[in-house]
């Protein structure tokens, strides 16, 4: 990615959150929810087609705040949702829309300030899809394929079953980050599908260097303040080498992430529970893939053998 992109990037999606932490505190987090989701969401589709699927998947995040029961029956409808809009060659931006959205299932916004949050949201989102199409980058990724009934429909039933799923269990047994479980499963969902478990690898290794790296750091360096501007510098150089190497980039992403973190966090905590939560969205993931396959395989050969071909 070029260094002028870069820059758009971090501008598009890194400068909201930083000024809403600075104004508002904990609010940033509803602020890097917007902007990251508007960003990805723009560079697949128009940006008039990005703002509505990015307000709608910020809704679904705020009828859950403060609610986990809430969120696992919003969790599968949303995957089906997903699902339907790749029927019409939008699944992408939605799971992208989604992968950030499953950080409202968590503890970490303030749920007693709603009106602040859906201000925030919406300006935050609106400054991103803004800043990504003066820049040039809105739709310039190549367009997604529409799928087939039967394939959305497969697809659905996997995604909603693994998303209820890590929902539930992240929210049980991960404390205040539950949300990595399905935010690891929803990124392992991304489309294109053939490459489902080749992207699964690289995701793995750059999660468990990533982490590894900042476990050492930690060891060297006690004070987490010391290793947040490590976070800092690995995020642009995260998106410099992203089509390169995408376990470079998870790497360096997961660096920045745990960073930030540790400075509320201790880092052995973070570091075991972004190992654990990755490794069982792999696991998870890896065998709803299978399951679907054999569905498809006896409804839809024809699109299992696409899915092959593609890289599965």
């Amino acid at each position: 990615m070029p260094w002028t992109a870069v820059g758009a990037t971090l501008l598009a999606a890194a400068l909201p959150p930083v000024v809403a932490g600075f104004l508002f505190g904990k609010l940033a987090i509803a602020a890097l929810v917007a902007a990251m989701s508007a960003h990805l969401a723009s560079k697949d589709v128009r940006t008039g087609t990005a703002g509505l699927i990015v307000f709608a998947t910020g809704l679904a995040g705020f009828v859950c705040l403060g609610k986990p029961d809430m969120t696992l029956l919003v969790a599968p409808m949303v995957a089906i949702a997903a699902a339907t809009a790749g029927y019409y060659g939008f699944a992408k931006p939605v799971v992208r829309g989604l992968i950030f959205w499953t950080i409202f299932t968590s503890p970490l916004i303030p749920a007693d300030q709603e009106q602040a949050l859906f201000v925030v949201y919406c300006l935050s989102m609106v400054w991103s899809l803004v800043i990504t199409r003066l820049a040039g980058l809105a739709a310039t990724l190549p367009p997604e394929e529409p799928t087939s009934a039967h394939y959305a429909a497969i697809f659905g039933a996997v995604f909603a079953v693994g998303l209820a799923i890590s929902t539930y269990f992240g929210q049980r047994h991960f404390g205040n980050h539950g949300f990595w479980f399905p935010l690891s499963f929803i990124a392992l969902c991304l489309p294109p599908h053939g490459q489902l478990f080749s992207r699964t690898l690289q995701r793995t290794v750059g999660t468990v260097v990533g982490s590894l790296v900042l476990f050492g750091l930690g060891l060297v360096a006690t004070d987490p303040w010391w290793i947040a501007p490590i976070g800092i510098v690995s995020l642009p150089l995260g998106f410099r080498i992203l089509p390169m190497s995408y376990t470079g980039f998870i790497t360096c992403l997961t660096i920045t992430v745990l960073a930030f973190l540790n400075v509320a966090t201790d880092i052995d905590t973070l570091a075991f529970e972004r190992l654990a939560t990755m490794g069982l969205a792999a696991l998870m993931t890896g065998a709803l893939a299978a399951v679907g396959a054999l569905v498809l395989w006896f409804v839809k050969p024809e699109a299992l053998r696409a899915l092959t071909q593609d890289g599965g």
